[in-house]
């Protein structure tokens, strides 16, 4: 889940560095220049903190296929480090494999195959976010409603909520009120 004063805090970042922009325009001296482009470098490493921060909480939130799915063709797409994300993948599937139904588990075999194959790509960086969308919408059905077995606490007054149906209407309603 992104936090929203994450977002913000990257915003008002990107207004700095667009003030420290004009500003240098205006006094383009060496010392100017040299001011300039370290407090840019600053900016640059703090928004780099920051993304790293909201990948971190995704990465904790993705629970199942469709988000753990989505969130590696993410990584792929702004890490772009082969080794680091491979290992990710392989670490998330070792330690906290997403639920299935025992009846569907065989899905799980043919997804690990197919991301297994297309980190063999030579081009995988393009390949990858491509065949992870084509699992999406082939498995999309078993791997978006597992039943997972859990004890009934309606009588307690708990109701179960996945959490990316949450984040999705979340989500949305913040979309409506912009």
């Amino acid at each position: 889940m992104v936090h929203p004063r994450g977002t913000g805090t990257m915003y008002r970042t990107a207004c700095r560095i667009l003030t420290e922009i004009e500003h240098w325009r205006e006094n383009s001296s060496t010392d100017d220049t040299l001011n300039f482009l370290t407090s840019i470098q600053t900016f640059l490493e703090e928004i780099k903190e920051m993304n790293f921060a909201i990948l971190r909480e995704e990465e904790e939130a993705a629970t199942e296929f469709p988000s753990i799915l989505r969130l590696l063709i993410k990584k792929i797409k702004i890490v772009g480090n082969k080794s680091q994300i491979q290992q990710w993948w392989y670490d998330v599937m070792a330690l906290r494999p997403p639920p299935l139904p025992k009846h569907e588990e065989n899905y799980r075999e043919k997804i690990l195959d197919l991301v297994e194959k297309g980190w063999q790509e030579e081009d995988w960086a393009i390949t990858m976010p491509q065949a992870i969308n084509e699992i999406l919408q082939k498995y999309s059905t078993s791997i978006r409603n597992p039943t997972v077995t859990r004890k009934s606490h309606a009588i307690d007054g708990i109701q179960w909520i996945r959490m990316e149906e949450l984040g999705k209407a979340l989500t949305n309603r913040c979309r409506a009120a912009k």
